[in-house]
């Protein structure tokens, strides 16, 4: 998962740096993602750790297609892609999370 990561931010933030101009908003999204993987794999958590990948890869993809561009009342550029990004970043590991206990839940269920 880290090596995904790794892959995808490299990608991201340098790559297609043309296409969304962020500069700091990959670097803050990734260092939470790999926290988040390096806790829920020493937990051994995997689908929050899936989740979390997929909420990276997935928020830039749509961030990249849903953004809009405007101006701020200065008269400086402005755009909502690194809101779409976060939104579905932090939704997707939500997800993983109710994923993991759901599952877990289901499984100690059957069990007994």
């Amino acid at each position: 998962m880290i090596g995904l990561l790794a892959i995808s931010y490299w990608i991201f933030r340098y790559a297609l740096f043309g296409i969304h101009r962020m500069k700091q908003w990959p670097n803050v999204l990734a260092i939470v993602s790999l926290i988040i993987i390096i806790i829920a794999s020493i937990n051994n958590r995997r689908t929050i750790s899936m989740m979390t990948i997929v909420g990276y890869i997935g928020g830039f993809i749509l961030a990249m297609l849903f953004n809009t561009d405007g101006i701020d009342q200065g008269g400086g550029r402005t755009n909502n892609g690194w809101i779409i990004w976060g939104t579905v970043f932090i939704v997707s590991i939500l997800v993983g999370i109710i994923l993991e206990f759901t599952s877990k839940h289901s499984h100690r269920n059957t069990k007994t």
